[in-house]
């Protein structure tokens, strides 16, 4: 017998012959019967098949038996998938089979594969007797029917792509789907959702088995068909068919310089490791054709041509492809230069060093990309990826693979990791801990609730294996950490459905325990779904029952919250009678807090939002010892908001009758508050600062919420009304809002009609958008209104404006103009140099510190000044505000005051995204570039500010507010020039911890 092949057309047929015949496919499979020998896991002498081999053989063969509908096969690259599905159809003793791959060259490796079987009888998995199955490559739509009928029936395999099986026409379909057992679909993840559903509608009556080495498309979307086998990558690496991987970061801010450090960088380790004896290659991958081509001339090409590189695109010819690919294999060139060439299926072990210019676009081609380079080959040595981590894209590619496939994780030791101390801290946590059953769990994607339960106990030891006496181990997935003292319990129970009596439906509900003991402290905290069974196991792993934390310390929790306000009071009567409790909420909170106070009641539950100095939090707790926050996290901060939540708790000096004295409460008002209003905000629950979903569309033209300015400009305390404008560039449209008796009426005054739109919404006219949402306007003495509902800040909550803030120019003598504030002449487009903003960036520049001198003065400005300096590792963004004066000479008039803190207090919120601060400055300079007007930046450019935004990924960052009212006489501040001081500075310092300052004369 003699294996020949045959050209049909550009499709290759290759079969076995016997007495000059090609055998039939039946005489084929006839010799496959009982042709495998005992189906055992690979021995150290490399006989049998692998662990995942075996695992996924044994996994498609038990589905056979009870299901032919479609399945998917989990393996990672490098594994042998291909030997799996071959492995399969010989022992299935399948007829006739259909493999479709993404690529080209992907079919000429699996049709390689499959016609000889090669490596099956090298593993002494096959025996000798076995016929190798006559194979079919499918290159080319075969045009006569009849020529494909007869090829397809002497085919035992047909190896074809997606793309040509998509082509080909109905009735070949037809024709192939009656004729074949299985199709086979290998690197699935490479075929979108909509091609691949198109296909599989014509071979629904076909055994479909899907091979991938993960479980998401490129497109983004999940594979279907049931997993019924998935080999985790952590014990591919374990079981030595990955090597090592060295994530090699370079942290280069300067987008123009960072091609150029990857490659120093590539190149170095690449001098290296053929230095070490290695016969390494390095690869240099980019996003496009053009990329590849500019990396290839202006870098690879120019500064490393002794390593021979070559360029390979889809621009070549197949000859030109094949030329540069032999020398590549014959370690002539040692650089590749290409573009997703990993995709298309090339396996060149000694592909080990890797460049990434570019972000690949997905995670499936990321982990194969990885995959190729981790595989084991002797006399080889570890694979290196070489990648800019100040690359925005980079950063969110490394973040999507340790969401995605924590795997991973175990594989990039990154030598450089502050910028992902967060993700390194739970990593580093989750290493800690052992169990029987991690491979279908992963602890990185936990999310608890911020919740939980604190115990004292004195007992020196736990006893965390016993948790067994209350669990059913054979169900539950548990995760112990020894050092860290956790322990993690995730429980299945099958719950009844109501709707049917039939015992085998019903509902799966996952429960979650999670113990950690502070040994230190002597506390133990609980988390979990099942307070009840999880105070069982608290029970159970300490010898001495533990005590539970509650009654009235529990709610010291709330300590160090500022502007406190309560969203719902729930208490219990401590005498019997027909109400035992009652909830208190919105308005009625006042009272709750009152009623708390009483003798014959406490407190049940609390819960209420507030700020702890770097922005807004959330905070609950009951008399029963619960204490919770309104959001999920990871386990390591759970674990870290245990430890300081606790300490309020046990801490003796904290009152909670005066922690509550001082709780912000909402009431009704039926006239305006005497205090004189300053600022009015956009509704609370908008974050309008980079919000491009919200639209006002003022008739002429639409416009994002974020470029109009909400003003105050008049109060009329007679006649119980404000008026307030929304204002742009080119708008303006002035509204009133009214108080009367226990209501409030929100009108257009100047009948404007603007219309507003968020999201996929349907528009309303402005005003009456602010009937349902109503601003929040802010009063001199620290008290806020929204509609009628009123709610005041405490005197003693109140911080004296520190004398040390305010700072004193002489303004004459800098020859400054302080009735004229802009520098910018909005007729000319020159700057006024006697105006306060041109002295004030003047000074800026002489101070010779600043990286980035930002002038945003207009509609929708974050201040009239950005400037930002950098210095030990920290971006220190300052804003300042400059407002000109109403009068001839410096003095005491609070008027100069109100508007300026109220801008100064609003752009307090860019504290907590400075990136956002970033974009909005670059979208503002662009936009003023459209209108070809001067640039906004004194110093710097576009390119410093894409740079600065990069740092902050990883740098920290901090903020100063600056009022400049030079009309302000510095030895003439009033009381209430004072007091209005003061409240702008404690809504900084409590809200997001910054100082203000004043500069003045």
């Amino acid at each position: 017998m003699k294996r020949t092949e045959t050209k049909i057309k550009r499709n290759i047929f290759s079969g076995v012959k016997k007495q000059g015949k090609y055998m039939s496919t039946s005489e084929v499979i006839k010799s496959w019967d009982n042709g495998t020998t005992e189906v055992i896991a690979e021995d150290i002498n490399g006989i049998g098949l692998r662990p995942a081999q075996f695992g996924a053989l044994s996994a498609i063969r038990a589905h056979w038996t009870v299901s032919n509908k479609d399945a998917t096969v989990v393996m990672p690259t490098g594994t042998g998938k291909t030997e799996t599905m071959m492995a399969a159809v010989v022992t299935e003793s399948i007829e006739r089979t259909l493999v479709a791959v993404p690529s080209a060259l992907l079919r000429t490796q699996v049709y390689d594969k499959f016609k000889t079987l090669g490596i099956l009888y090298d593993i002494g998995y096959l025996k000798d007797r076995v016929v190798p199955p006559n194979v079919l490559k499918l290159n080319n739509n075969i045009k006569n029917f009849d020529e494909f009928r007869r090829y397809i029936e002497k085919s035992n395999i047909i190896v074809t792509t997606m793309a040509l099986l998509c082509k080909m026409q109905e009735d070949y379909k037809t024709y192939l789907s009656d004729m074949i057992d299985l199709l086979i679909v290998d690197e699935s993840h490479h075929i979108s959702a909509k091609t691949w559903m198109e296909t599989k509608s014509w071979f629904l009556n076909n055994k479909i088995i899907q091979f991938t080495a993960t479980p998401f498309r490129d497109d983004g979307k999940k594979i279907d068909g049931d997993i019924i086998y998935n080999f985790p990558l952590h014990l591919a690496q374990k079981q030595g068919y990955f090597k090592k991987i060295e994530f090699e970061p370079v942290e280069e801010f300067d987008e123009l310089k960072s091609d150029r450090e990857i490659a120093k960088r590539a190149v170095y380790l690449l001098q290296k490791d053929l230095r070490d004896g290695y016969e390494h290659l390095l690869l240099v991958r980019a996003k496009t054709i053009a990329r590849a081509e500019e990396l290839f001339d202006n870098i690879y090409n120019k500064y490393y041509s002794e390593f021979k590189p070559i360029l390979i695109t889809n621009r070549q010819s197949a000859k030109e492809k094949k030329e540069r690919m032999e020398q590549l294999k014959s370690l002539e060139s040692k650089i590749l230069v290409c573009v997703d060439m990993f995709g298309e299926g090339i396996d060149i072990p000694n592909l080990k060093i890797a460049a990434i210019h570019d972000k690949y676009k997905s995670i499936p081609i990321t982990l194969q990309f990885i995959g190729r380079f981790a595989r084991t080959a002797e006399k080889l040595g570890d694979a290196k990826i070489v990648a800019n981590i100040a690359d925005d894209d980079i950063v969110d590619a490394i973040e999507e693979l340790y969401e995605k496939d924590t795997d991973w994780n175990q594989l990039l030791p990154l030598k450089s990791n502050e910028y992902i101390d967060k993700e390194l801290s739970l990593q580093k946590l989750i290493r800690g801990f052992s169990s029987e059953d991690l491979d279908d769990v992963s602890l990185s994607q936990l999310k608890p609730k911020v919740s939980m339960i604190a115990y004292r106990t004195n007992d020196k030891k736990w006893y965390c294996d016993r948790w067994t006496n209350i669990f059913d181990e054979s169900k539950c997935r548990y995760f112990i950490n020894q050092d860290e003292k956790i322990l993690i319990i995730i429980e299945p129970r099958e719950v009844n459905i109501g709707w049917t009596s039939q015992q085998d439906i019903f509902n799966i509900e996952w429960h979650l325990y999670i113990v950690y003991w502070n040994n230190d402290k002597n506390i133990v905290f609980l988390n979990s779904t099942d307070k009840s069974k999880g105070y069982r196991l608290i029970k159970e792993i300490f010898d001495n029952e533990p005590i539970t934390i509650k009654s009235e310390n529990v709610f010291r929790s709330f300590s160090g919250i500022n502007r406190l306000m309560l969203g719902t009071v729930g208490l219990n009567s401590g005498i019997d009678g027909p109400v035992r409790y009652k909830m208190f909420a919105g308005i009625d909170v006042g009272e709750g807090i009152s009623e708390s106070q009483k003798a014959n009641c406490y407190k049940s539950n609390l819960f209420g939002n507030g700020y702890n100095g770097n922005g807004k939090v959330s905070i609950g707790a009951s008399h029963k010892g619960t204490v919770w926050s309104r959001w999920v996290e990871s386990i390591d901060y759970w674990k870290n908001w245990c430890d300081q939540t606790i300490d309020k708790i046990n801490d003796d000096t904290i009152n909670v009758g005066k922690l509550l004295e001082g709780v912000l409460t909402p009431k009704l008002i039926s006239k305006l508050p005497e205090s004189h209003p300053y600022r009015i905000d956009w509704p609370l629950d908008f974050d309008v600062n980079m919000d491009r979903r919200i639209i006002i569309d003022t008739g002429l033209y639409e416009v994002p919420m974020y470029e109009l300015d909400i003003r105050l400009k008049s109060v009329n305390h007679k006649n119980n009304d404000i008026i307030f404008m929304v204002k742009g560039e080119q708008f303006i449209e002035e509204f009133r809002l009214s108080i009367l008796k226990d209501n409030y009426f929100i009108t257009s005054v100047s009948n404007m009609m603007a219309e507003i739109k968020i999201g996929n919404s349907k528009k309303q006219y402005l005003y009456e958008f602010f009937k349902e949402e109503p601003p929040t306007i802010w009063f001199a003495d620290g008290s806020s209104l929204q509609g009628n509902i009123l709610v005041s800040i405490p005197k003693n909550q109140i911080i004296e404006f520190p004398e040390k803030n305010i700072i004193s120019y002489d303004w004459n003598l800098l020859g400054v103009d302080i009735r004229s504030e802009s520098q910018l002449d909005k007729t000319t487009n020159l700057k006024k140099k006697n105006s306060i903003q041109y002295k004030v960036i003047e000074k800026l520049i002489e101070a010779n510190k600043y990286t980035i001198i930002f002038d945003d003065d207009g509609s929708g400005e974050i201040a009239d000044i950005v400037a930002i300096s950098e210095e030990d590792n920290t971006i220190t963004m300052n804003l300042f505000h400059c407002k000109f004066f109403h009068g001839d000479k410096p003095g005491s008039r609070i008027n100069d005051l109100y508007e300026v803190c109220g801008q100064a207090e609003k752009s307090v919120s860019w504290k907590q995204k400075p990136i956002d601060l970033i974009d909005r400055m670059k979208y503002r300079e662009v936009s003023r570039n459209k209108e070809n007007k001067p640039s906004r930046f004194e110093i710097g450019d576009l390119h410093e500010l894409s740079i600065i935004r990069k740092k902050l990924m990883r740098q920290k960052s901090n903020m100063n507010i600056y009022i400049v009212q030079p009309g302000v006489d510095s030895a003439k501040i009033t009381t209430d020039m004072n007091s209005l001081l003061a409240t702008s500075h404690s809504y900084c310092m409590d809200t997001f911890g910054i100082e203000l300052k004043l500069i003045c004369s």
